[in-house]
């Protein structure tokens, strides 16, 4: 008995002695519930994989910075562009400068080239650090549906050829097209991309790599991009050209008729004046004539050898004013002039017949120099006798102004450069004044006090209207000389 009690003591002593204090057991049974056997090897785990969490969030860190760098240079270059294409909206090749330049920095390209569609071909148009040698050879490219250029006109979509060496056409064809760019500037990477405006190809946007490295469809997506604008500064030089050729169009158009009121209003003005300034001579030779017939009748006996003639000069003087309206009404009208042959020798002798009598009231020399066989010449007789009789009574005014004793009137007339003849009146008077000289011809210009400044203007309209010139020169020694040059009358 006692040594059964004395086991059960020593096992108690002994609990007893392991057992931890109350307090110690409370603490420990408290850690215990906060933390479960398997923590340590969570924590382990965790310790392990936060490493791989830190690097994964650098890596994305720097790829949206990477991004948004990009992004920004796009944005740049888009807005730089944006901006020269409203600046310089007729002048395209700076534009298609500053692409090339932006898509080859921005996509770490070597070079770049644009062209234009022209006959079936792609034209270079602009380029950016192509080499020479390529660029000379790259001039005109024509499209072969076989190579890459064919391929984006047939698709209007980008082309992307990764190596060039690769292609079918260069392993086996040996074309030109494709051999060219990669023996000669070492091309190996190629992004085409088309150029179109509703739909339709007008160019190429392109750029090249030397090495194997594809472009990323960020980059493929800014140049696409580039191509766009490229088409929209094309297109505003268009437009700009047909505006100003619209503008040019529509200032011609007004010209045109205020031109054609202020010669209506001139005409108006010249064929009022025209009429006073031709028929005032008729009517006071008239005038003169039927004075003089009067004068002989009352003669004892009568003259009437003179009475007669006085009436001659009266019936032919009524006459001619009467051309003279015939003539006026020609010039100013629309009807048909009535060309006629005419022939160039009794033309002159008929003016100077009819001014026969003013010549020599005049005290001038008169003179004809007129060869035979002159060929004949087509027009209007009475419009034409009209010029060479203002001519005519220009040069007796000129000549009856000077002081100079010596008058000298040479009327002449001679074949002129094979299918012409000309007519030229030559005076003895001062000349012309040079400060009139380039607006001799003009309407209203006269240095004569009574003069109305119609009989030139009126004289070159006869002309011009027969398809002829009439030009003024100083004459030598001292005077001045007008030419009327006619085509001579049309062989049927």
């Amino acid at each position: 008995m006692s040594v059964l009690r004395s086991e059960l003591l020593y096992s108690e002593v002994s609990q007893a002695m392991t057992r931890p204090p109350q307090g110690v057991a409370r603490v420990t049974r408290h850690r215990r519930k906060r933390t479960p056997p398997n923590s340590q090897k969570r924590k382990k785990a965790t310790r392990v994989r936060k490493p791989q969490r830190s690097e994964s969030k650098i890596s994305k860190v720097g790829q949206l910075t990477q991004e948004l760098r990009e992004a920004l240079q796009q944005q740049a270059a888009t807005s730089e562009i944006l901006h020269i294409i409203s600046g310089s909206p007729s002048d395209v090749s700076v534009v298609f400068q500053k692409l090339l330049a932006h898509a080859a920095r921005i996509c770490e390209a070597k070079f770049g080239n644009i062209y234009r569609l022209e006959d079936d071909a792609l034209c270079l148009v602009a380029s950016h650090n192509t080499p020479a040698a390529l660029a000379a050879t790259r001039t005109r490219v024509a499209i072969n549906p076989n190579f890459p250029f064919g391929r984006m006109a047939a698709t209007r979509k980008a082309v992307h050829v990764a190596d060039i060496r690769t292609e079918e056409g260069y392993v086996k064809l040996r074309d030109p097209q494709l051999v060219g760019p990669a023996e000669i500037s070492g091309v190996r990477t190629i992004l085409a991309v088309p150029m179109l405006k509703d739909g339709e190809l007008i160019g190429s946007f392109t750029i090249y790599r030397q090495q194997v490295r594809p472009f990323t469809e960020r980059q493929i997506a800014l140049v696409t991009n580039f191509a766009a604008q490229a088409v929209v500064a094309i297109e505003n030089v268009r437009l700009l050209n047909e505006l100003r050729q619209r503008t040019d169009e529509l200032g011609r158009s007004v010209a045109e008729l205020q031109r054609e009121r202020n010669n209506k209003l001139m005409n108006m003005e010249a064929m009022a004046a025209a009429i006073s300034h031709e028929v005032r001579q008729p009517l006071a030779s008239i005038a003169a004539n039927g004075s003089a017939a009067l004068r002989f009748l009352g003669h004892e006996p009568p003259n009437l050898e003179e009475v007669r003639s006085a009436l001659n000069r009266t019936v032919n003087d009524s006459h001619r004013a009467s051309e003279i309206f015939d003539s006026i009404r020609t010039l100013f009208g629309k009807a048909d002039p009535g060309h006629e042959p005419i022939d160039v020798n009794d033309l002159v002798h008929s003016v100077m017949d009819a001014l026969q009598g003013e010549v020599q009231a005049h005290g001038i020399a008169a003179g004809v120099a007129l060869p035979l066989g002159l060929p004949r010449i087509a027009g209007h007789r009475g419009q034409l006798q009209e010029v060479l009789i203002n001519l005519v009574r220009n040069a007796i005014e000129a000549m009856h102004n000077d002081e100079d004793s010596s008058r000298v009137l040479q009327v002449s007339a001679e074949r002129h450069a094979g299918d012409k003849v000309m007519i030229a009146v030559k005076d003895s008077g001062p000349g012309i004044d040079l400060k009139r000289r380039t607006n001799i011809f003009d309407a209203f210009v006269t240095s004569k006090s009574q003069g109305m400044g119609l009989g030139l203007a009126i004289s070159r309209m006869i002309v011009q209207r027969h398809s002829g010139q009439l030009s003024a020169a100083q004459a030598h020694p001292r005077g001045a000389i007008f030419r009327v040059v006619l085509p001579l009358q049309r062989r049927n």
